[in-house]
């Protein structure tokens, strides 16, 4: 007989995440101090892929959710499910155990602006975008709690994996407490233009008391370095052996 499994909705996914707001957790809580299931595992629910039917109501349990609002389906077979898992990247694979140590945060985002004839203004809305057209300019924002080294990553819809704070889009990664923009006022430039394919994007945020001891970083004249496996490899360690250090991340839809 073959072994039941359900998968979650995109909507059911968002509803995780939210749920990991609200608790104040990481998918590695799940993973580490919940003990729901192995990190590959909820790696996989928060990816759509078809996980044990057990599981996957273990874990809704966890997050106070109803199963059945978050599954595509109740009845789904392993032979039938229709999002199959794909063999990751070595980049890919790093990314994830990367971003599972984050949070899904309402504290940063997406602010459209609008080319002006003498100058650029942007919009005040106080939620950030979740969906921008390709071919529209945007700044992003951060909202920190207290001062700190920011270190800010963006993996765009092809997959590949830049360093935008600290580089020449932030020569200031040193913040002081509450709102910091970029790109910074000494950047070269007053905004970022949407470019590439319609897909999602991710922005990842590290936060620390000091600089972290990574050798790649970035100068504050340098152009945003493209992260390899090994980078990210290093920061995962970085993370992993500093308690203290903030970890949050935000998404958006490229269309």
């Amino acid at each position: 007989m073959a072994k039941r499994t359900l998968v979650a909705s995109l909507k059911g996914i968002e509803k995780a995440k939210y749920a990991l707001i609200r608790k104040n957790w990481t998918q590695q809580t799940l993973a580490n101090d919940v003990h729901v299931a192995s990190w590959a595992t909820i790696s996989k629910f928060f990816n759509g892929v078809a996980i044990s039917y057990h599981i996957f109501i273990e874990i809704c349990t966890m997050l106070e959710l109803d199963w059945q609002d978050i599954a595509i389906s109740s009845n789904l077979d392993i032979t039938t499910v229709q999002h199959q898992e794909q063999p990751l990247t070595a980049l890919a694979e790093i990314w994830q155990q990367l971003q599972s140590l984050g949070s899904p945060t309402e504290k940063m985002g997406l602010v459209l602006v609008k080319e002006e004839i003498l100058a650029w203004s942007w919009q005040t809305n106080s939620i950030y975008e979740k969906s921008v057209s390709i071919g529209s300019h945007i700044r992003f924002e951060i909202n920190l709690e207290s001062s700190g080294y920011l270190l800010l990553i963006q993996k765009d819809t092809s997959g590949k994996i830049y360093c935008f704070c600290p580089s020449c889009f932030a020569p200031q990664a040193q913040l002081n407490q509450g709102k910091t923009v970029l790109p910074q006022e000494d950047a070269p430039m007053k905004s970022f233009k949407i470019e590439g394919e319609p897909g999602k994007e991710i922005i990842f945020a590290v936060i620390t008391e000091e600089i972290p001891n990574l050798n790649w970083l970035p100068q504050e004249n340098d152009e945003p370095l493209e992260l390899t496996e090994n980078h990210l490899s290093q920061l995962f360690s970085f993370i992993s052996n500093d308690k203290d250090c903030r970890v949050m991340y935000t998404e958006y839809e490229v269309k």
